[in-house]
């Protein structure tokens, strides 16, 4: 029980290290610091950072997905869902999940596109997780009659995604939240003129 213990908290703490400073930027030595571990304490665990870094993925991964359920379970209808989903992004901004703020699976894309394959590989699937949870919640909603049935829906997603995740980023780096709170409006608006059934 005791290394299982000492394995998840070396997974905890390195998910916000890679969130603050990405893969490269992240070194053993930040993650010894962090978990009060040798290097050999470490790598008991694991082969290499290479294996650290997608443990903290996946942990990042369904802490995430844990706030959208956690949040979408309290909605009975689909239109309420929709934005939630908006409401949990916007909270990436207030209450961010991990040190560094943003959205884990976002940050993780950013940062392993061109460096990472095995890490990129993880962040597609991570968002096309995303895309599809969204895409799921629009499909109940045609099925309950209370969305279009004609709406577009890999579009509708991506638009969501791309909207919000680089609305976030933009508030980020301005400090502010006029960005994710412009984006919020504009996708609550969306959803009013495409894709609520009148």
């Amino acid at each position: 029980m005791k290394g299982a213990a000492t394995k998840d908290k070396i997974i905890k703490q390195s998910a916000e290290l890679f969130n603050i400073y990405g893969y490269h930027g992240c070194s053993l030595n930040h993650i010894m610091d962090a978990t009060q571990l040798k290097k050999g304490g470490i790598y008991n665990h694991f082969k290499n950072k290479d294996e650290i870094a997608l443990e903290a993925f996946n942990y990042n991964y369904n802490r995430v997905l844990k706030r959208f359920r956690e949040r979408l379970d309290k909605d009975t209808t689909s239109l309420q869902k929709l934005h939630s989903v908006i409401d949990v992004f916007v909270s990436y901004y207030d209450d961010p999940m991990v040190k560094g703020g943003g959205c884990p699976i976002f940050n993780t894309a950013t940062d392993s596109t061109n460096t990472h394959p095995e890490l990129k590989k993880k962040a597609q699937e991570g968002i096309r997780g995303l895309q599809t949870y969204i895409e799921i919640k629009l499909k109940e909603g045609i099925k309950a009659g209370e969305f279009v049935s004609d709406i577009e829906l890999s579009e509708i997603s991506t638009l969501f995604i791309a909207t919000l995740e680089g609305a976030l980023i933009m508030s980020r780096l301005h400090d502010d939240r006029k960005s994710i709170d412009f984006a919020a409006d504009y996708l609550r608006k969306y959803i009013v003129d495409k894709v609520l059934a009148k």
